[in-house]
């Protein structure tokens, strides 16, 4: 584990101490799981068909089935 010191207002610290209290977690613990659960997430991705314009519901319907054999 290595050491970094950072700045924030007294009223920041002291809320950083109490939720880390109510989970039973150190300051430390609590800033982790903090950006853990705030930290961006990889965008799933969909798909692999990108159509060269807007297609009809029949064409978007011929494309889907192309995906099943037909």
């Amino acid at each position: 584990m290595t050491a970094i010191t950072i700045k924030v207002p007294k009223a920041t610290r002291d809320r950083l101490h109490r939720l880390a209290a109510a989970h039973g977690l150190t300051p430390a613990q609590q800033i982790d799981r903090l950006i853990d659960e705030t930290a961006a997430r990889p965008r799933p991705t969909t798909g692999g068909y990108r159509s060269s314009g807007p297609l009809t519901a029949e064409e978007i319907g011929t494309e889907l089935a192309r995906g099943f054999g037909e």
